[in-house]
C-alpha cells in the first residue's frame, strides 16, 4: 500500500462525483446527537468507560481500545458503527464525523448496500488503533478491521448473499486522514484501504 503522510491531510481531496440516481438520500444536515433509543446500538463498556462492543441490528462490533484515549482515536469507531446503522435504518448520524470533502464518498458507501437491499450480520472487530502523526489541524490514524466473521445478507430475508465480498475475508487496514475543524471536532477527510499490517 502506498504510504499516506499526515502532511497530505491539508491538501488531499476525496474525488466526489454527484450520483444521478439516489436510492438512499440523507437529510441535508446530519441528525443531532440525540436520537431515539431504538436507534442506539446496545453497548458494553471496557474498564476505562469506553464502549467495548456495540450491536447494530444483527452485527456485533468489538472494539479493542489502546491504552491511549483521545477524541481523535474515537472518530473512526463512531463513524464505522453509525455507517452500519445507516445501512440498517437509513439514519445519517455518521455524516457528523466526516469533512464535507468526504461526504459524498460516505453516502455512496451506504448506497452500495441500501441500493441493493443489503445489510450485514455476524461479528466485526476494530483493533490496533494508533495515531501516526498530528500536524497542526491534520492527523493520520491507522485502524485494523476484521470482518472475516461478518456476512453481507439480504436486508429482507436475512439470508447471506452469494457470492460474499472477497474484501472481508481477511483483516485489513483503514488509514484515516482527519482534520480538526473550527469547532474543535476531528472529522474524517479521507480513508485509504490496505491489506498489510493487520494480520491476526
Amino acid at each position: 500500500m502506498k504510504t499516506i503522510t499526515a502532511g497530505l491531510v491539508l491538501v488531499l481531496v476525496a474525488g466526489c462525483g454527484q450520483a444521478t440516481e439516489r436510492a438512499y438520500e440523507p437529510r441535508a444536515e446530519p441528525a443531532p446527537a440525540a436520537t431515539s433509543a431504538a436507534a442506539e446500538p446496545a453497548t458494553t463498556r471496557s474498564a476505562s468507560g469506553r464502549p467495548a462492543t456495540a450491536r447494530v441490528g444483527d452485527l456485533r462490533v468489538r472494539i479493542d481500545w489502546p491504552e491511549e484515549d483521545s477524541a481523535l482515536l474515537r472518530v473512526f469507531p463512531a463513524f464505522y458503527i453509525e455507517s452500519y446503522e445507516a445501512v440498517i435504518d437509513g439514519g445519517d448520524r455518521y455524516l457528523r464525523h466526516v469533512d464535507p470533502m468526504y461526504r459524498e464518498s460516505a453516502i455512496r458507501w451506504v448506497r452500495a448496500f441500501t441500493g441493493k437491499k443489503r445489510a450485514v450480520a455476524g461479528r466485526s472487530r476494530l483493533f490496533r488503533m494508533k495515531v501516526n502523526a498530528v500536524v497542526g489541524r491534520g492527523a493520520e490514524v491507522d485502524i485494523c478491521v476484521d470482518e472475516s466473521r461478518m456476512q453481507v445478507v439480504d436486508a429482507v430475508t436475512g439470508e447471506p448473499v452469494t457470492p460474499q465480498p472477497t474484501s472481508i475475508r481477511a483483516p485489513y487496514l483503514q488509514r484515516v486522514l482527519a482534520r480538526k475543524d473550527d469547532d474543535g471536532v476531528w472529522r474524517i477527510k479521507q480513508i485509504a484501504h490496505g491489506k498489510e499490517g493487520c494480520g491476526r
